[in-house]
């Protein structure tokens, strides 16, 4: 399950390079849900690969992966109640919201409850899965390691995770909430950052995988069929791979070119990620697949904005020109299908938060100077 953090992507940049410098594992910050709107940047729909030659296999190659065009096949989307200043992660029968100024998140539900940040403490991280409820704070200083609540929304039981949890948190990093674990960055020797997992059962916890010094880790993605991320080292430039984690090995994405990958999530064998063509234009990616039956081209998308929900990968894509609306899209691993899941009311000056699942449900805020709207969509 994906984190509703509200950080955009070019801030997500400073602060990944930012802590190849410092040692630290880095992920987005949180710049504010509000209704003022910025010009979208224009994505770039020139083709990134060539097309597959007559040789090759009808699904394309590494080299030449399939160009993909989109069916339109909108969700049924329903208006969220609230100001889209507050913002929401829907589930089926609960609402995970972090209200404005991020000082408390509130769980609607069979078991109401809300969870307030501590002195000197923000909010900046809700997700919600069909099991559990997760809502992290940051010290506003970055000076205390993150405190974490974690809730069972069948027994209302809550667990606190914090500096002195074993194993403990840090400061910052990447959290993923899974159908059976959790994931947080935690400490490790030689100043290193390492990845934690937590038991959702126990709530035993463990230290896998660590980073070289000075290297770093950011977006860990959990799935029934795995877990990946991004790891960057501390050169200028900074070097990107996606990876998949077991236990203490990491393997890279086939297919990413080298140093130039950003997103990435496993489903059902199959690999999706994004690659930055342009580093001086980094919101912008192209996202592909890989499957057993080939190579995908998914086309232009939203750096940062990949998510997983109900057995599909959804990315968000800005407009393409001023007549467009801005768009969620939908990659479907079992038959291998691309489509516009859903269109922003408001064409040109218009954007979409990062998409945020809840178990059976995908929630998107989309802002316009012709107005915003949150809206949310059963893929049960």
């Amino acid at each position: 399950m994906r984190s509703v953090r509200r950080g955009l992507t070019a801030v997500a940049v400073g602060l990944v390079l930012a802590a190849c410098g410092n040692g630290g594992s880095s992920s987005p910050a949180d710049t504010g849900s509000g209704g003022s709107v910025s010009p979208p940047h224009i994505i770039d729909s020139t083709p990134a690969t060539l097309e597959p030659t007559p040789s090759e296999s009808q699904d394309g190659s590494a080299e030449h992966p399939l160009a993909t065009e989109p069916t339109t096949a909108l969700l049924d989307w329903r208006s969220v109640k609230g100001s889209t200043n507050a913002l929401v992660t829907t589930g089926d029968g609960w609402t995970l919201t972090i209200v404005p100024g991020a000082r408390e998140a509130v769980l609607r539900g069979p078991r109401p409850l809300t969870v307030r940040a501590v002195a000197g403490f923000s909010i900046t991280d809700a997700f919600l899965s069909d099991t559990h409820a997760l809502v992290v704070q940051e010290d506003r200083q970055a000076s205390r390691a993150d405190r974490a609540v974690l809730v069972d929304l069948a027994s209302g039981r809550q667990t606190t995770l914090d500096g002195r949890s074993d194993p403990p948190t840090v400061v910052g990093g990447t959290w993923a909430l899974g159908p059976k674990t959790l994931l947080h960055a935690t400490s490790g020797d030689q100043r290193r950052y390492c990845l934690a997992t937590v038991d959702l059962a126990d709530g035993s916890g463990s230290t896998g995988w660590c980073a070289e010094p000075r290297h770093g880790f950011r977006g860990a993605v959990l799935t029934d069929s795995g877990t990946s991320m991004l790891t960057f080292d501390d050169h200028h430039p900074s070097c990107r791979t996606v990876v998949q984690v077991s236990g203490s090995d990491l393997t890279p994405f086939p297919g990413v070119p080298e140093c130039k990958g950003w997103d990435g999530a496993i489903l059902d064998g199959t690999t999706v990620w994004s690659v930055v063509r342009n580093e001086h234009r980094i919101e912008s990616a192209r996202f592909y697949a890989h499957t057993d039956a080939g190579w995908y081209d998914l086309g232009p998308g939203t750096t940062g904005s990949l998510v997983t929900c109900a057995g599909n990968a959804y990315f968000t894509r800005d407009p393409a020109g001023r007549g467009d609306p801005a768009t969620v899209m939908r990659w479907s691993p079992a038959d291998h299908i691309l489509s516009v899941a859903y269109e922003s009311k408001a064409t040109g000056h218009a954007f979409l938060s990062p998409l945020r699942c809840g178990g059976t449900h995908l929630t998107v805020t989309a802002y316009s100077q012709a107005g915003d709207e949150q809206v949310t969509a059963s893929l049960g």
